[in-house]
């Protein structure tokens, strides 16, 4: 991913509020708000369980939490790069104020990225996703500064853990 700059025959896109409803077709959002609290350590917190990630049952599987830290990206973005975890769903939640886009496909079938099915949302910081199995998505694009998530997936350690495609630029435009 880089600035702006390529052909006028890029695909464009541009960031739509993340909803549930508009989200719903590459995985769901994380609404720490939207989970009943429940009192824990002698009532001196409150425990939101907030996703739940569903087992990769390939051998040697383990369920790897990872904290992300993310350099500030400006708009226009031109993406060359997507990314999919075929045995995994990913969640991905805001640990800071700043907000962030993530565009996602779905799978063409034979494995590639269906551009045509490009979606880019803008979430608030804070906010947070959790993708579904196969859906191709961008590395995470901080905006305004830098950003910090916690990531969860479950891994083998293969290469099937988290698949890299180059893909025809597209544009990231401002909304």
């Amino acid at each position: 991913m880089n600035g702006a700059g390529g052909s006028a025959r890029e695909l464009e896109v541009l960031p739509m509020p993340a909803t549930a409803e508009g989200f719903d077709p590459y995985g769901q959002l994380v609404d720490a708000g939207a989970a009943a609290p429940i009192l824990v350590n002698a009532g001196t917190a409150r425990r939101h369980d907030i996703v739940e990630i569903e087992r990769d049952h390939r051998p040697g599987s383990r369920l790897v939490a990872s904290l992300f830290e993310t350099t500030p990206q400006a708009l226009p973005l031109v993406v060359r790069l997507m990314e999919r975890h075929a045995f995994s769903q990913q969640a991905i939640i805001s640990l800071h104020s700043e907000d962030f886009i993530l565009a996602v496909c779905l799978d063409d079938g034979r494995g590639r990225p269906d551009l045509s099915t490009l979606r880019a949302f803008h979430f608030p910081g804070g906010g947070g996703v959790v993708y579904r199995r196969g859906v191709w998505h961008t590395p995470i694009i901080g905006l305004g500064g830098a950003g910090r998530f916690f990531v969860q997936s479950w891994q083998a350690g293969t290469r099937e853990d988290c698949e890299e495609q180059l893909v025809a630029p597209f544009v990231i435009r401002a909304g």
